[in-house]
């Protein structure tokens, strides 16, 4: 089975995966675990595989494609690198995973 990871893209483009074994099972009550820092706000979360695509969509209608694989493997509050460069007043809305073969 390959291995999985937590794909993360902030509003203003910087992308991360996480890999699952990170992230331990909690119980009702707790309070969570951190992924971003302080001031980033989440544009988009996936699931994939190294095999896998996304497709990064943006508000004013930029998309981009890019393998999983070359989205660099970070601790959880890890900046992440640019995955795509927005124009001034752009931002990430959303991220979509692309099953790989």
């Amino acid at each position: 089975m390959p291995a999985r990871y937590l794909l993360i893209v902030t509003q203003e483009g910087h992308a991360k995966r996480l890999s699952l074994n990170e992230f331990k099972v909690r119980r009702r009550g707790t309070k969570g675990t951190k992924v971003l820092r302080e001031g980033f706000l989440l544009g988009g979360i996936a699931i994939v595989s190294d095999n896998d695509e996304i497709i990064v969509v943006t508000e004013r209608g930029k998309i981009l494609r890019t393998r999983a694989d070359e989205v660099a493997v970070l601790s959880r509050l890890g900046r992440g690198g640019k995955v795509i460069q927005l124009e001034e007043g752009d931002r990430v809305v959303a991220i979509i995973p692309v099953r790989g073969g």
